[in-house]
């Protein structure tokens, strides 16, 4: 008799071995599902936006680059700014000098 109840112990423990596995796989194929079909929803709206991004980059890009040769254009015909105008935006005389103004002086 006791050795019946031992396996009766043993076979109802492995029953809920089983069914705990079974349960944390299905859980993984729900969340693996649930993660699978949000990505597919989610990537193709996250590649417009980025495809949205760069066309803007792309063509803030394009128009320094009009600017770019517009002022270099008129630098070469005397009517613009060359290399004389600093980071920091202050302006330089004819030698090099420091022009001055407002913005000339990091302090």
């Amino acid at each position: 008799m006791e050795m019946q109840a031992l396996v009766d112990f043993v076979d109802s423990l492995t029953g809920v071995v089983r069914l705990a596995i079974l349960a944390i796989t299905g859980l993984g194929v729900i969340i693996t599902l649930i993660a699978a079909s949000s990505f597919s929803y989610v990537a193709p709206q996250v590649a417009e936006d980025y495809a949205d991004r760069a066309e803007n980059n792309a063509d803030k890009a394009i128009v320094a680059a009009r600017e770019e040769a517009r002022a270099r254009s008129l630098a070469e015909d005397g009517w613009g700014y060359d290399a004389s105008t600093t980071e920091n935006g202050s302006m330089r005389d004819a030698s090099g000098e420091p022009a001055g103004g407002w913005g000339a002086d990091p302090r």
